[in-house]
């Protein structure tokens, strides 16, 4: 039984649990085929990285002797250069090394204009990415970039980027996808696809090849659209925490109470939902927001102080008590 909110990886047996998606995989598949580059959109927990995970593992075991897509988390670059460079690395070229005291940063602080060495710096970066691919294309799946990054990746420098021969799939939440839609990123990509919530009868596949015949039966007790949640309400009810309409009415009432918390609150709690537990501090956790440890901070206390997340303190690795977060469990008759 496999029921945790992880991402499904790339593998044999992780492929063998994915279910639900196979029209959006098969419509990537011929996409990429097709040469075309993709902006996948879906909500926050609704499968994109698996989604992204599976489109690798068909590419590659269906033309094993061309070279395999590229991975890269986009949600650990926070700036264009660290995302080339990590392209460049998933692609197996060896990262730039940037001189700090070199012609950039002399660039860079001449007459006060910070750009001009990115202006020079940026387009070589994409222009060495042909190194990766000598004779032909190659598959770069990109998940959960940043949309400011995008927007300059893909729509300042597009023209540089339709000059490497590289196909790409990008992924972003529904939230962050505007700078995608709009000029002059927008003609980057050549399709759009919309993860819409799961149906009923792609959630009874979901839950049947993850729980097997409990699994089965619980789908035709709930329905939940959004694969994290969904998981999470069945992990629920199998472990017996919860009776189904009570435990819909508190997801329900916790779902409206984080909206009206505003987007970062939003995003914090889904984060955490999917790592479980963590810290204000945790580079993880601060990496895939793009934000500070003060700001985290705040958003915790305003969902702690709603009674969304809960907290406990540890002692961390140098013996600094550390504060750790979790999702307030839904049990029924709680109330918000």
């Amino acid at each position: 039984m496999e029921l945790s909110g992880r991402p499904l990886l790339d593998t044999k047996p992780d492929h063998a649990l994915f279910a639900g998606r196979r029209a959006e995989l098969d419509r990537l598949e011929a996409d990429v085929r097709s040469g075309l580059n993709v902006l996948l959109v879906g909500e926050r927990g609704s499968g994109k990285t698996s989604l992204l995970r599976q489109l690798a593992y068909e590419l590659r075991q269906q033309s094993p002797e061309e070279p395999a897509p590229a991975f890269v988390e986009g949600r650990i670059a926070n700036d264009v250069k660290t995302f080339l460079d990590l392209v460049r690395y998933r692609l197996g070229l060896r990262p730039t090394v940037v001189d700090p005291g070199g012609w950039q940063t002399a660039l860079g602080t001449m007459g006060g204009k910070p750009m001009l060495a990115d202006a020079l710096e940026l387009p070589n970066l994409i222009s060495s990415l042909k190194e990766a691919a000598p004779n032909g294309r190659r598959v770069v799946l990109v998940d959960e970039l940043a949309s400011p990054v995008g927007q300059t990746v893909f729509g300042r420098l597009r023209d540089e980027l339709w000059q490497v021969p590289l196909t790409w799939v990008v992924s972003t939440a529904e939230d962050e996808a505007g700078p995608y839609l709009a000029p002059p990123a927008d003609a980057f990509f050549d399709s759009v696809v919309r993860l819409e919530p799961l149906t009923k009868e792609a959630q009874r596949e979901v839950l049947e090849m993850r729980a097997g015949k409990k699994g089965a039966r619980i789908a035709g007790q709930v329905d939940e659209g959004n694969l994290r949640r969904l998981l999470g309400l069945t992990r629920d009810l199998v472990q017996g925490r919860a009776r189904r309409p009570e435990l819909l009415r508190a997801a329900s009432k916790r779902d409206a109470r984080v909206s009206k918390l505003g987007r970062s609150a939003s995003m914090l709690l889904a984060e955490l939902e999917s790592l479980g537990a963590a810290s204000a501090s945790d580079e993880a956790l601060l990496r895939r927001l793009g934000w500070t440890r003060p700001r985290a901070v705040q958003v915790f206390h305003q969902l702690e102080d709603k009674g969304l997340v809960t907290s406990s303190t540890v002692k961390g690795d140098s013996g600094r008590p550390r504060k750790i977060y979790r999702p307030a469990e839904l049990t029924e008759g709680q109330t918000y």
